[in-house]
């Protein structure tokens, strides 16, 4: 075996019995026309990729997948293509069924910073220094979509810096997995990652695949994976700032279903408003306000039990007004039938305004929005939340606001209001959500 080069190298992939032949460098793949001229310029592949990958070779024989997102490109002369992840094996002298993957691990990056990594203890012993590394493992069974899996986080000494932890995530199912589901894990770990952060520039430093070896039913570590992160550095939030795995040990199972979701026309996890770096959080966009408005109202629809006297007077009003429209139809004045099934649609979606629904939100998790409020100064009242919403809905119809203190105020307290709720629908303990308040580690 021969040291594999992963960011500049040469090779090709396969269709049928084609090799069609391409250059990498820095993750983007450029594909090299077997012609000249004008000839190159006429030519054109078609090339196939049910499962979403090309599979091929390097030039120095390692097997490798290329994620397409698609199941067939056409290419032509000075084709490229910078594809989300790919995939390289680990040996050149052993064949891999590339398709397959059972288990995938996630190693270092932002998850070292989710997590309290305890002192590394020295002592010496026998004329040497012993260094002594704190453990940490946590395993638990979660589902992403309808796979089960387990799911291991744990910590080993880091191979680059002596003195740290690196923190590993790792999936294993209990059958090998055709590739392209790796997309899905891999935008779970994402999410959690986002959501644990307040953060959109998280990324991980090493990305592993393993398979049970048939014969000897060991796992085999086969293969890397190589991202092409959005970010070129990471958030450097420390753990002191994040929400941490441990935070999250009860709810771990909820997280993933939620997260992984098929989220096609329903409400559910939201949070489109992370900042896009460390500098970021302090920064208010108008995308964000209306993002941070969306978030809050997706959160509302899981909410069943806001009640209170305008509630009740409304529900009293429109079950007048249908008593009257039941009378109207009785009359000489009666209209179409069709015009009355669009008024009961019409009043099907009346209710409370946003604004007064929040607010009742807000006082439903005063215990949390009180510590919120004493920790950061950030005083929220229910006049504050009704400017917040008039702001998105302005700005939503094309009409210049500028952003006061009221519309400030009233973000960052949606923002943590938020978190709050997503982390009671998966069912974080009150102990633990009152102390991430308290550390003022929500919302920041």
């Amino acid at each position: 075996m021969i040291k594999r080069k992963t960011d500049n190298f040469t090779g090709f992939v396969l269709q049928d019995e084609k090799k069609i032949y391409f250059h990498a460098i820095d993750k983007i793949f450029y594909f090299i026309s077997e012609r000249a001229g004008i000839f190159a310029e006429a030519e054109k592949n078609v090339l196939y990729s049910p499962d979403n990958f090309w599979y091929g070779y390097t030039t120095d024989g390692y097997q490798l997948a290329i994620y397409t997102g698609d199941e067939e490109k056409e290419i032509g002369a000075n084709y490229r293509i910078k594809p989300g992840i790919y995939i390289i094996s680990k040996a050149n002298i052993q064949q891999y069924d590339m398709s397959k993957f059972q288990a995938i691990e996630f190693i270092g990056g932002t998850l070292n910073n989710l997590y309290q990594q305890e002192r590394i203890a020295m002592k010496y012993e026998e004329s040497s220094f012993v260094k002594t590394y704190p453990l940490f493992k946590e395993e638990y069974v979660v589902k992403i979509r309808e796979y089960e899996c387990k799911l291991i986080i744990r910590n080993f000494p880091s191979e680059s810096i002596p003195s740290a932890m690196d923190v590993i995530v790792r999936y294993e199912f209990p059958d090998k997995m055709p590739l392209k589901t790796i997309s899905l894990v891999y935008n779970v770990i994402l999410n959690i990652c986002r959501l644990m952060t307040n953060r959109e520039n998280i990324g991980f430093d090493e990305v592993r695949l393993f398979q049970v070896d048939d014969e000897s039913q060991k796992w085999s570590y086969f293969a890397d994976g190589f991202i092409n992160f959005q970010y070129e550095k990471f958030t450097q939030k420390t753990y002191r700032k994040n929400i941490l795995f441990s935070d999250l040990h009860d709810c771990m199972s909820k997280l993933h279903a939620i997260v992984s979701a098929d989220t096609e026309g329903k409400s559910t996890y939201l949070f489109d408003f992370y900042a896009e770096n460390d500098a970021d959080v302090f920064v208010l966009s108008d995308n964000k306000i209306k993002s941070i408005c969306s978030s809050i109202e997706c959160e509302l629809d899981f909410v069943k039990d806001l009640h209170d006297d305008e509630n009740k007077n409304l529900t009293e009003l429109i079950k007048q007004i249908k008593s009257v429209i039941k009378e109207h139809k009785k009359t000489d004045k009666k209209l179409e039938q069709k015009t009355y099934d669009m008024i009961g649609s019409s009043m099907s979606h009346w209710g409370m305004a946003n604004s007064r629904k929040i607010f009742l939100l807000y006082l439903k998790n005063q215990l949390y929005m009180d510590i919120y409020k004493t920790v950061n100064k950030i005083p929220c009242t229910e006049e504050n939340i009704a400017d917040f919403i008039k702001y998105r809905n302005d700005i939503t119809h094309g009409r210049y606001r500028t952003v006061d203190s009221n519309i400030v105020n009233a973000t960052y307290t949606l923002t943590a209001l938020t978190y709050c709720c997503f982390l009671k629908r998966i069912g974080i303990q009150e102990s633990d959500l009152k102390r991430l308040f308290e550390q003022n580690r929500i919302g920041w």
